[in-house]
C-alpha cells in the first residue's frame, strides 16, 4: 500500500468516526441530555473539523504524489521530480508566503498541474463530488469566519438552505436538517460522503 493510499484511507476512516460522533450527539439528545443549540455546535465544528483534515490530506497527496513512490498508472507522469521536501517548499512558498494555503480542490488542483500531468490525482475527483465538495467549502467558511458575506454566501449558494425557516438557516441547523425520511438521512451524511468518496477516486487513480 502506497503512503497515498494509506493517508486516504486514514482520512475515510476519521471521517467515519465523526459521523458516529454525530449520530450519538443525537442519541443524547434524544434522552434530553442536551440542547438543540448544543447538538448544532457539535454539527458545525465536525463538519469543520473534516474540512481541516481534507486540505491537510490534499496537500499531503501533493507531496506524496511528487516526493513519493511513482505510479505505475498510465497519464500520471511527472514534469518534476523531488527528493527534498524543503525545495518543494520553497517553489510552493515562492515568492513571499508564509505557509501553504489550499482552501479548496481547485486550488490543489492548480497545484498538482505544475508538477504532474493533467494535475493527477487530484483531477480525478467526480464532478458530482466537486459539486458537493465546493458546497462544502461555502459552509465552511460559513463557521470559521462568521462574517456577513460568508453566511451571506452560504445561504445564497447552498442548495435547500433558503427552503428552511429561517432561524434554521445557520450552518450547524442546515447540517442537522433531516431532509429525508425513509431512509433517514441528514444533510451533513451527504457532504461527509462526498469527502470519502472524492478521498477514495484520488487514491484509486493513483
Amino acid at each position: 500500500m502506497s503512503r497515498l493510499t494509506d493517508r486516504s484511507n486514514q482520512f475515510v476512516r476519521r471521517v467515519i468516526l465523526y459521523r458516529n460522533c454525530c449520530r450519538r450527539i443525537e442519541d443524547q439528545f434524544a434522552n434530553k441530555i442536551l440542547r438543540v443549540t448544543d447538538v448544532e455546535l457539535v454539527y458545525s465544528s465536525s463538519f469543520l473539523s473534516v474540512c481541516s483534515q481534507w486540505e491537510t490530506l490534499l496537500a499531503d497527496v501533493i507531496f506524496e504524489a511528487v516526493m513519493g513512490k511513482k505510479s505505475r498508472k498510465s497519464g500520471n507522469q511527472r514534469y518534476a521530480h523531488f527528493t527534498s521536501r524543503q525545495k518543494l517548499m520553497d517553489i510552493l512558498l515562492f515568492p513571499d508566503k508564509d505557509y501553504i494555503s489550499i482552501p479548496n480542490l481547485k486550488r490543489a488542483e492548480e497545484l498538482a498541474r505544475l508538477f504532474i500531468q493533467d494535475g493527477r490525482p487530484i483531477s480525478a475527483v467526480s464532478a458530482t463530488n466537486r459539486t458537493f465538495l465546493q458546497q462544502a467549502t461555502w459552509i465552511r467558511n460559513a463557521i470559521a469566519h462568521e462574517s456577513d458575506f460568508a453566511m451571506q454566501k452560504f445561504q445564497a449558494k447552498v442548495p435547500g438552505v433558503a427552503a428552511l425557516p429561517r432561524s434554521k438557516r445557520s450552518p450547524g441547523a442546515f447540517l442537522r436538517h433531516e431532509f429525508r425520511v425513509s431512509p433517514a438521512q441528514r444533510r451533513y451524511e451527504i457532504y461527509f460522503a462526498a469527502f470519502q468518496a472524492a478521498a477514495i477516486e484520488i487514491s484509486a487513480a493513483w
